[in-house]
């Protein structure tokens, strides 16, 4: 919900008369601290540069189009961790100008439109298929002839790359809060193992080598926990160097290796018990042989996380095709 009180009041325009430029100053002063803040911001200031060239051919409906932009910078100060989650203020910020963006066709003339419907497309071919009915009807040549049907397919070919757009990140946001959920419901399940058996003294989860009998039994399941992420780290760490987050601000290779560094441990607590409870043809005689198998099973977390895996990179390959 944005507060209408941080919202800056419009100036009134005279007619006939060119508006002057909107400058675009952060809520909070200084630059901006996210990366989609930075980017809305620079959107909004080519919009407003737009708008001052364009308002001499209808001074009402650039006012009002620069009022509907005024109401973004409200959203591009700080917010919590519910609304980071929510992406309320992105997804207002974005849409706005989405609308304002498909507004300002109907100042254009057909020859502007013409010009820039090669920008148009481009932006569009990232979201759309090459065979997409508003990128086939586009007949810059013919529909040059008739301004009010070049006006319509332009604001078409926006309204679906937008929408696509729009659609496409709320799925990202989504994969990146389930990662992060998993995430944390793996690391609070971590710390509860360790708890429940630090607290009980009749059931031990781990069977102690014979070089760690008086080892107490939490402080051997909390190294096995180290080492199952070290193993999950190192089975991670290729895939996170060579990621490439797409140009999105949800920063999804962490996610990733967040979720593979959490999943790990738990990876290589259930490996352990299985070898110790005969399930699988090992045997560990001493603590260093413990710890490589929970490496092991560590890095055996792949096979748990694929999924995530397997989403992302469609998700960011989709979002680099173009």
């Amino acid at each position: 919900m944005i507060d209408q009180e941080t919202q800056p009041e419009a100036v009134p325009e005279q007619p006939g008369k060119a508006p002057e430029s909107h400058p675009i100053v952060p809520p909070g002063g200084g630059v901006p601290t996210a990366v989609w803040q930075v980017r809305v911001r620079t959107k909004l200031d080519d919009l407003y540069q737009q708008l001052t060239a364009l308002a001499a051919r209808d001074p009402d409906r650039a006012a009002a189009l620069r009022a509907q932009l005024s109401g973004v910078e409200a959203v591009l100060g700080r917010s919590g961790v519910v609304e980071w989650l929510r992406g309320g203020n992105l997804e207002y910020a974005w849409q706005t100008v989405h609308s304002v963006e498909r507004a300002m066709v109907e100042l254009r003339t057909p020859e502007e439109l013409v010009g820039l419907l090669g920008a148009y497309r481009g932006a569009a071919a990232q979201f759309l298929a090459a065979d997409d009915k508003v990128l086939t009807d586009l007949d810059p040549v013919a529909d040059a002839a008739t301004p009010g049907l070049i006006r319509a397919k332009a604001q078409a070919l926006l309204l679906r790359y937008h929408s696509v757009s729009d659609e496409f990140h709320e799925s990202v946001r989504r994969l990146r809060n389930r990662m992060l959920g998993l995430s944390v419901f793996a690391l609070v399940a971590e710390v509860l193992v360790v708890l429940v058996q630090w607290r009980s003294h009749d059931v031990r989860l781990l069977k102690a080598p014979v070089d760690a009998a008086g080892v107490p039994a939490w402080r051997l399941l909390f190294f096995v926990l180290i080492a199952g992420a070290l193993g999950a780290f190192l089975s991670a760490l290729p895939s996170m160097i060579t990621s490439r987050s797409g140009g999105l601000p949800y920063k999804l290779p962490f996610q990733q290796g967040l979720l593979k560094l959490a999943i790990g441990p738990l990876v290589a607590v259930v490996g352990i018990m299985l070898v110790i409870g005969g399930l699988v043809e090992t045997t560990v005689n001493s603590t260093a042989a413990l710890l490589g198998v929970a490496i092991v099973f560590g890095a055996g977390q792949q096979a748990v996380t694929a999924f995530a895996d397997r989403r992302a990179a469609e998700l960011l390959g989709s979002a680099t095709k173009g």
